[in-house]
């Protein structure tokens, strides 16, 4: 809320002051109209960021988003129908600038969070040719909400309808406070009683589950399974799966006891809320037949083609982080770009970074 009217008033004095100046400054040469844009633009998005700053760098962020969509973007549509009859082609550029800039924003916000997008790959091992049928694995990474909405219930739709036998949830789950969270729980139960999945329902916790007062109470009385630094052997089926509490999922290296773990004649799959464990096979040359699963890193939420994710709050490489499945030697690693957003005091935008619902295929070969 400190965010919200923070950001408001920001936009309120920043735009009468660009609006002031966009009308007021003589029309200049093309190239000093240039200078003139990115010398305001530049202030806007410092004083944005500086403003919010204390409030976090999540805070930050949503601050420098205002200064450029909802401060310098319209001052340059002001500009442009001030230079209209001086500088008509420079005016025309200002305009649709701040149309395209404010049209993406727009798409950010309200469209493209809301593109989901299921990813099926198969996932190949000798250590599954025992299975008497191929088995299928649903993903849920960051579902990462303050409701079930639409969105949520269409990804729930998503899961029952690739009929998994086993589902894993990769943290982050309802970013509420412990007070609220028995008013959100009964609509995420609801959506969790329709998934079948005969070999089991498993979890680990999230940066963000503490704050509703622990996974263990975001998912009592249902079917779903808490794996922190635990494992379970899956009955019937030649694997056994291991849960990495948020911490050690963050780790830049995985724990001696996982490590041995990985050695045995089952498909170990090793799930955790962080990527960065994974390092250990990306980096360190550890290279077993075994699958291993992650979020967090929502894709970085913003995407540039061509390059993947700027930010994505984790230490590995941005084919990893960006969200996807990889196969790296023997060992096969999964990232998800997440189903939600960070629901504090981030901007809630994605871009060209569709949520994410991973469905693997498991067989032997």
């Amino acid at each position: 809320m400190a965010a919200l009217v923070l950001c408001c008033a920001f936009d309120v004095v920043g735009l009468l002051f660009g609006v002031i100046c966009a009308l007021k400054v003589r029309p200049r040469s093309t190239w000093l109209e240039l200078l003139m844009l990115v010398g305001f633009g530049g202030c806007m998005m410092t004083i944005g960021g500086a403003f919010l700053r204390p409030l976090g760098g999540f805070a930050m962020l949503r601050g420098i988003t205002h200064a450029i969509f909802c401060v310098v973007l319209p001052a340059m549509a002001v500009r442009g129908w001030r230079i209209r009859r001086e500088n008509p082609k420079l005016a025309l550029l200002w305009l649709l600038l701040f149309v395209a800039g404010e049209a993406t924003y727009v798409f950010a916000r309200e469209i493209e969070p809301r593109r989901l997008e299921v990813t099926h790959a198969e996932v190949v091992s000798p250590r599954l040719a025992a299975l008497d049928k191929p088995l299928v694995v649903a993903c849920i990474a960051d579902l990462q909400t303050d409701s079930i909405g639409p969105h949520e219930v269409r990804t729930f739709d998503e899961v029952v309808a690739a009929k998994p036998d086993i589902v894993l949830f990769l943290g982050d789950y309802l970013q509420v406070s412990a007070e609220e969270l028995p008013r959100h729980l009964p609509a995420l139960h609801e959506q969790l009683a329709r998934i079948e999945a005969p070999l089991g329902l498993y979890a680990v916790d999230g940066d963000i589950d503490h704050f509703a007062g622990g996974v263990d109470r975001v998912f009592a009385g249902t079917r779903v399974q808490v794996l922190i630094d635990d494992h379970v052997t899956v009955p019937g089926v030649p694997i056994d799966i291991t849960g990495l509490s948020r911490m050690r999922s963050r780790a830049k290296f995985l724990d001696s006891s996982v490590v041995k773990a990985l050695r045995g004649e089952r498909f170990p799959i090793v799930i955790g809320h962080a990527p960065d464990y994974m390092l250990s096979v990306v980096r360190d040359g550890l290279d077993p037949d075994a699958l291993f699963v992650a979020g967090h890193t929502h894709g970085g939420q913003l995407q540039i083609p061509g390059f993947g994710p700027p930010v994505m709050f984790s230490a590995v490489p941005r084919w990893l982080g960006g969200g996807g499945v990889f196969q790296n030697g023997n060992a096969w690693l999964v990232c998800s770009r997440g189903i939600g957003l960070e629901c504090a005091d981030a901007p809630r935008v994605r871009l060209f970074c569709r949520p994410q619902l991973i469905v693997l295929t498991l067989r032997g070969n």
